[in-house]
């Protein structure tokens, strides 16, 4: 409820503020962050720091409150990152002290603009961080429970700002002149960057394509003036995150549907109402639902933006509902990792395990290298270690595959997920080649369920980078047929088709899985999640479409595991 205080009760006043000019000198904040989703910096200035004229002591006070309130929320704003992401830590109520200030903060600046303006010489560009901070709260709120509508509400402050073109100096006339008045305008167009990248990550989440193709133009253009004034360090950084967007766009758009009118259909990235159905079954006396998901990606050379790969990108929105979508259907929480550390990993399956309610289950995607060994693991005559192998993290673009020693720090082994599988898990491997994951088993008697990716794809599928093939079927099937078919373009009356007729598979699949006799429990009780069950039944038509596709005769080989 807080939350929404500022969407209801500002964001009207967001929406006619943003449009009014503003003049008095531009102010600045720190260097370049390296984290673009971290806070920008302070207004620097006080009372004491700016060249004030007739001034009386009641506007001092006021521009004091002012800076005191800003200053105020921006430390909260800060304390964000250092928050848990699970264990029994109140974020909640950090939270909602973050709104209430920036709250504060927004509506005090809407009562003394005009002292503001004349007095202490406030600027669009500072309006604009302000609005750019609540935009971030947000989509950190989205990161900490999943749900997306409050992306969505990320998405209307960002829109705001850049429809009414906040941290553009209208005294300057042109965007290079922003450079050559003074210095510190260089700040404001750095202010900006980080503004856009932030925007892009929000509108790839919510899968505006053509949103994104506009602003990595307007990207683009503005890291065009960047050399004029920056080292070619930062000139890179900015135009590898231009190029990142580039490649992330094609890896997402492997098919194109195009409606009658020659005008293309955005396809839903996440799960549908339709989807989300369970049939009148019952499946287990004690129905089991996702409550956390931990999504690593590793694999060399894929797409990715910031720390998204493409397949983490996949799951996780293949997690989610649509917006606006059930109700009494909630999104699991989830954490990314992109090429973290064995230990990194293991820390988060604690905190995972740590915070799991009853008749919760968690969902396990690890994407990599396969890893097997050479050596026997013997030492003196006496077995040391007894995996055969595991999956490699590493930071490096390319990995030997084949190690001379299984002690390497940057290998997960199958044993380490030992200790966290205490509750119903389901495990997704992602990874060429042998993997040693499906000796995984449910030593403390809870459900397992393995799902690992095909050992070696044919050469007619091989060398494309755009993503995994298992993944893309968890995601969208008829995508993934696309892709293993070679059509790259479709009417939406077909897609429309294949969409309904892989959802009746799906729920015949449902139907002969849950009354068959030969079914493992564990894979029953798995089923009771809405999210958990849509994964296990593309994962089952994805075998069953291998088994019967021609290219995979030879070649196909699965490794998956029922427990």
């Amino acid at each position: 409820t807080l939350l929404y205080t500022i969407k209801f009760e500002h964001v009207d006043s967001v929406m006619s503020e943003l449009t009014k000019d503003h003049a008095g000198p531009l102010l600045t904040d720190g260097p370049l962050i390296d984290k673009l989703m971290m806070p920008a910096g302070n207004f620097p200035y006080s009372t004491s720091d700016v060249m004030l004229k007739n001034i009386t002591s009641d506007e001092k006070r006021i521009i004091n409150d002012f800076l005191y309130l800003w200053e105020k929320s921006t430390q909260l704003f800060q304390q964000l990152r250092h928050i848990p992401q699970h264990g029994m830590y109140n974020w909640q109520l950090h939270f909602s002290r973050t709104f209430d200030s920036f709250s504060k903060l927004w509506k005090f600046q809407q009562e003394h603009r005009r002292l503001l303006d004349e007095k202490y010489g406030l600027q669009r560009w500072q309006i604009g961080e302000i609005a750019s901070k609540i935009g971030q709260l947000y989509y950190h709120y989205y990161l900490r429970t999943s749900d997306t509508n409050y992306l969505h509400e990320s998405l209307i402050f960002y829109l705001a700002i850049r429809q009414r073109d906040y941290y553009c100096d209208k005294d300057a006339g042109s965007s290079r002149e922003l450079l050559t008045l003074k210095n510190t305008k260089q700040e404001v167009l750095i202010k900006k960057l980080r503004y856009y990248a932030r925007f892009l990550v929000v509108s790839i989440m919510l899968n505006k394509m053509d949103l994104l193709l506009e602003l990595k133009t307007e990207l683009a253009s503005l890291v065009e003036l960047l050399p004029e004034s920056h080292t070619a360090r930062d000139v890179n950084e900015w135009k590898g995150i231009v190029n990142e967007v580039v490649s992330f766009r094609t890896a997402l758009c492997n098919i194109t549907v195009t409606k009658c009118d020659a005008t293309t259909l955005t396809m839903p990235r996440r799960i549908l109402p339709d989807q989300l159905v369970l049939p009148d079954l019952t499946l287990s006396p004690n129905p089991l639902k996702l409550q956390h998901a931990l999504i690593v990606g590793t694999i060399p050379g894929q797409p990715k933006v910031t720390e998204l790969s493409v397949d983490m990108f996949r799951i996780g929105t293949t997690l989610e509902k649509s917006h606006k979508s059930l109700s009494n259907v909630f999104n699991c929480k989830k954490q990314y990792l992109y090429k973290p550390t064995p230990v990194e990993v293991m820390g988060k399956l604690a905190e995972m395990s740590s915070a799991a309610l009853n008749n919760s289950t968690q969902l396990i995607y690890l994407s990599g290298t396969n890893v097997t060994y050479s050596d026997k693991g013997a030492a003196g005559g006496m077995e040391v270690y007894t995996s055969e192998g595991g999956m490699h993290f590493s930071h490096r673009d390319t990995v030997d595959v084949k190690f001379s020693s299984r002690y390497s720090a940057d290998l997960l082994h199958p044993e380490d997920l030992t200790p966290f599988i205490r509750i119903p898990t389901l495990l997704i491997v992602e990874a060429e080649g042998r993997s040693s994951f499906n000796t995984v088993s449910p030593v403390f008697r809870q459900p397992v369920v393995v799902l690992i990716s095909p050992r070696l794809l044919p050469h007619t599928m091989q060398g494309d980078n755009n993503g995994s093939l298992m993944t893309l079927f968890l995601h969208s099937p008829l995508t993934a047929i696309c892709v293993m078919c070679n059509t790259q373009h479709m009417s939406d009356v077909h897609w429309r088709q294949g969409n309904s007729l892989i959802n009746n598979l799906l729920s015949e699949i449902l139907t002969i899985v849950s009354c068959s006799k030969y079914t493992h429990p564990h894979f029953i009780q798995l089923l009771d999640d809405a999210f958990v069950r849509i994964i296990l039944l593309r994962f089952l038509f994805f075998e069953a479409v291998l088994h019967l596709h021609t290219a995979f005769k030879v070649h196909f080989k699965l490794n998956s595991r029922y427990i």
